[in-house]
């Protein structure tokens, strides 16, 4: 069989690409066929056959006059579905019951085979409706997960209305560097973007839910974000052995749960306060059991509690600021999996605390921007001069959710997860109910200690990568130049005077 376009690999239109392609004809109807094979391998670099031209444009009504939605504008091929009558029963079913129950994959996998009997019950073709199948489902059905039980539904809006006018006053007091919102949430640091489902546990595609507790911390104007605190299950975990913690910038502390505790709390608060020193601050924080009230001998710093049951509608990290944060802890994840593929490790996923640290602080100190962080604190309101309130969805996350969507394809997965499911994903921010044994796997790698001769050696060979690589700045080179700088402060010839013998080596 001869090919379509001899020797041109095939290429296939998107829907979103045959539109314009129709547009472009109507646009222009002397433009001919080769016309059309030209524009589109220059706007497109996409070289496709007369033939697939003139396919498409025998059905440009139909593309003209379509509204292709958003994340289908990339398909190439519409596959019908092979049971569409049975398919109709279950999305009204779907459509009649999603108000009031929370509607899980199985249970649409399961009404699928109970309809599939009832209206096929001679059908002797093996119709197995596996997770694959839900997923096509849900995507021609535009069904997306959300989350559906949480405070944000028990929120009375009037009362909230009222107790936001006093919230109001108290801020109002504070200018905006002086506001601060604190809060944590739990972080699966190994999660993957892959939910296959299977009869039985297969290597590497069980979930591995390890868990941390971030505490996030920062102003309103977004000039101030407080080092992060970060929160394990183990005080000494062995890849923290030959590490200078104190190098670090962040705060690590450790109890079986993993998750935030009164003494903790006291703990940050303190902290929190001899940081802020010769200032007068807010601090508004959540009415978490876990935050006691009373905190004697605070001298710069004012603790303010939100009402019970409001923190989802009227506090600034719940607004996006750790939805922020955890999308670009993800990505750095995706990034070094992808990197330590292609140095040759065989499982890149599986990172122990330290690396978990060293990807979380990079993604709050650097990614999360300060636009970001002053509007979800404009979102809610909280101050009577807050502007009017901003999409953060549309405005604030669409660059950053691209970029992870883009990581995230690039890692291959068979069946990589819905953004939402991932950022949303159950039982996250949660406190951990099971303790797990202390000869847990992360506690068994440590650091190799690193002499200086070698870390001198991998400064020089990343000095040189960098001068040759098209995407320097200035910036970088300057940044790799200091640090070459500090490892040489400590060389012998700073530390005492050298004679000539002191180079011969003793017989």
């Amino acid at each position: 069989m001869t090919s379509h376009l001899k020797g041109v690999a095939k290429s296939t239109m998107s829907d979103q690409i045959r539109k314009e392609l129709c547009e472009y004809k109507r646009d222009n109807p002397a433009s001919t066929q080769k016309d059309l094979q030209r524009w589109l391998a220059g706007k497109f670099e996409l070289k496709v056959s007369q033939g697939t031209i003139s396919n498409t444009l025998k059905r440009s009504d139909n593309y003209l006059s379509a509204e292709i939605e958003k994340g289908r504008a990339d398909i190439k091929r519409h596959k019908p579905t092979k049971y569409p009558d049975m398919e109709k029963v279950v999305y009204e079913w779907f459509l009649q019951h999603q108000e009031r129950v929370n509607i899980t994959g199985e249970l649409i996998l399961q009404k699928a085979r109970d309809t599939m009997k009832l209206m096929y019950p001679h059908d002797d073709s093996d119709s197995n409706f596996s997770i694959g199948w839900l997923e096509k489902f849900k995507h021609r059905h535009g069904i997306k997960s959300f989350r559906r039980f949480g405070e944000s539904g028990s929120v009375d809006v009037q009362d909230m209305e009222q107790k936001l006018v006093s919230i109001r006053e108290k801020i109002d007091q504070f200018p905006m560097k002086d506001v601060f919102n604190m809060d944590e949430t739990g972080l699966f640091y190994r999660l993957q973007a892959d939910h296959s489902m299977t009869t039985k546990q297969l290597e590497g595609r069980k979930q591995d839910k390890e868990r941390l507790t971030v505490v996030i911390c920062c102003n309103e104007d977004g000039s101030e974000k407080i080092p992060l605190w970060i929160i394990g299950k183990y005080a000494k975990p062995r890849c923290f052995k030959n590490v200078n913690m104190n190098s670090l910038d962040c705060q690590y502390r450790a109890n079986k749960k993993a998750w935030m505790t009164s003494v903790l709390f006291d703990e940050y608060v303190r902290s929190f306060d001899q940081m802020m020193h010769g200032r007068r601050v807010l601090l508004v924080v959540d009415n978490c059991p876990a935050h006691p009230r009373n905190i004697e001998g605070l001298r710069n710093v004012e603790l303010f509690f939100l009402p019970p049951n409001m923190t989802s509608k009227i506090q600034p990290c719940d607004a996006g600021i750790i939805r922020a944060f955890k999308m670009h802890y993800r990505r750095r994840f995706y990034c070094k999996i992808l990197e330590g593929y292609e140095v040759g490790q065989s499982d890149p996923g599986k990172i122990n605390v330290l690396d978990a640290i060293n990807l979380a602080i990079p993604a709050w100190t650097i990614d999360v921007r300060k636009e970001t962080i002053a509007n979800c604190f404009r979102h809610y309101k909280i101050r009577s001069a807050s502007d009017v309130a901003i999409n953060l969805d549309e405005s604030t996350f669409d660059e950053e959710t691209q970029d992870l969507e883009t990581m995230i394809h690039q890692c291959g997965y068979r069946n990589k997860m819905d953004i939402n499911n991932l950022m949303n994903y159950p039982g996250e921010n949660q406190a951990c109910s099971e303790v797990q044994k202390d000869d847990d796997e992360d506690d068994k790698v440590s650091l190799e200690p690193v002499t200086r001769k070698e870390a001198l050696v991998a400064s020089n060979t990343l000095h040189n990568f960098m001068i040759q690589y098209k995407n320097t700045t200035p910036e970088l080179l300057d940044a790799i130049r200091k640090v070459r700088d500090e490892l040489q402060i400590d060389l012998n010839f700073k530390g005492k005077q050298t004679t000539i013998e002191s180079y011969f080596n003793r017989v």
